[in-house]
């Protein structure tokens, strides 16, 4: 721009100097150009319209197909526009995807590129960069047009064949003839409307069929909660060498606990746990009170999908002893993590003596053992052991 502005100064210095015509003429033609292209290149930015489109969650192995389109609103044309949009390496490669297009008048362009959800995080998909200009390349403009948008990959769910937990184990739902309350999906028949019955659980086919006034019945239950304490920190896992494949297997285990016991087993379950997250950009507290159903299922597994490892100290047991006094008595806590301790049989000892029931999964534990662990059943702490994905599947104690 400045070269073509240095041009015209030189060109009408030659035509008032010269007084040659033919100059003049050059000189009107192209300052004509450049306040042309001026007003043309604003009047495209102002013109166009860029969105983006992507599904915002995927489950690993999925394909990510993300539309960019344009439309141009003006009636002039856009001569050339390029844009360029970045993304993490672990979702494609080349991490970026790049095109130059021309824009005719009110015209609209549509275009896709796919990403793979290779590994389960949370990922800043752009932004979009545009850059533009006018036809004959004199003014050209680089702006950023659409904000990042943010894909969350959710962490390897494994099928679980049967949680093998002590019969004492409160994770299941026990008939109980005290009606603490009642479980609407466990139905075993009718009776007679009697005074005082919610109405809601009247049953209209069969009241209709008899035509008496007929309510639901369903088998009291105690359901009990359970929480996961997921132990994120770095030097925990550390202890054989690099920690990163124990601590993804560590929340595929919890990923797949949890989808086991909501989904299949119809329990509450709660999450715990302390990490980095990127989506605040600081060390954060996860607290998910015990809860049922799928929605509560996608909460966790968001959790669970962009958590990272804390590289600083972690005060893990600290935060299982401030979250248990909120829990119910009674709830079953499973402890997850890696390194073994005396301070943490402490730990679950308390939590047995306080009436929670105690299940510790030790992911990838380290060959020093600092606990003789043969001795834990005898205190009823039940003791799994994580070393690879078919363990998750079988999830048998072995202590």
């Amino acid at each position: 721009m400045k070269k073509f502005v240095f041009f015209l100064l030189v060109l009408f210095a030659l035509a008032a100097l010269l007084r040659i015509d033919f100059f003049f003429t050059i000189l009107y033609l192209f300052g004509a150009v450049y306040i042309l292209s001026q007003l043309w290149s604003r009047r495209m930015l102002k013109s166009l319209q860029i969105s983006r489109d992507l599904s915002r969650r995927a489950f690993l192995g999925d394909q990510v197909r993300v539309t960019l389109k344009f439309k141009n609103l003006s009636r002039l044309p856009i001569p050339w526009l390029a844009f360029s949009e970045g993304f993490p390496v672990i979702l494609s490669t080349p991490p970026f995807f790049r095109q130059v297009i021309t824009l005719g008048g009110k015209a609209e362009y549509s275009t896709q590129y796919t990403l793979s959800a290779r590994k389960r995080g949370y990922y800043q998909i752009g932004p979009l960069l545009i850059e533009t200009g006018d036809l004959l390349g004199i003014k050209r403009q680089l702006t950023g047009q659409i904000e990042p948008d943010y894909l969350i990959v959710y962490p390897k769910i494994l099928p679980i064949s049967r949680l093998a937990l002590p019969t004492h184990s409160p994770q299941v739902v026990l008939p109980t003839p005290v009606p603490l309350f009642q479980d609407p999906a466990r139905l075993t028949g009718v009776r007679g409307y009697t005074p005082g019955d919610n109405p809601r659980h009247i049953h209209w086919p069969a009241t209709a069929a008899t035509g008496q006034l007929l309510v639901k019945q369903f088998q009291p239950a105690i359901a009990r909660d359970n929480a996961i304490f997921l132990n994120l920190g770095r030097q925990d896992y550390a202890q054989r060498g690099y920690p990163e494949p124990a601590l993804e297997l560590a929340i595929t285990a919890v990923a797949s606990l949890a989808n086991h016991m909501i989904v299949a087993e119809y329990l509450p379950v709660g999450l715990f746990t302390t990490a980095m997250d990127p989506l605040a950009e600081s060390r954060q507290a996860f607290r998910l009170l015990p809860a049922k159903g799928r929605s509560h299922l996608m909460q966790i597994l968001e959790i669970l999908a962009r958590v990272q490892d804390l590289p600083e100290e972690n005060h893990f047991l600290e935060d299982i002893r401030r979250e248990a006094v909120h829990l119910s008595w009674g709830t079953t806590i499973t402890v997850v993590t890696s390194h073994q301790s005396v301070e943490l049989l402490q730990m679950l000892l308390w939590l047995k003596h306080s009436g929670f029931q105690v299940a510790l999964t030790l992911v990838d534990p380290p060959r020093k053992r600092e606990t003789r662990t043969e001795t834990w059943p005898n205190l009823g702490i039940s003791v799994y052991r994580i070393k690879r994905e078919k363990d998750v599947e079988a999830w048998s104690p072995v202590l």
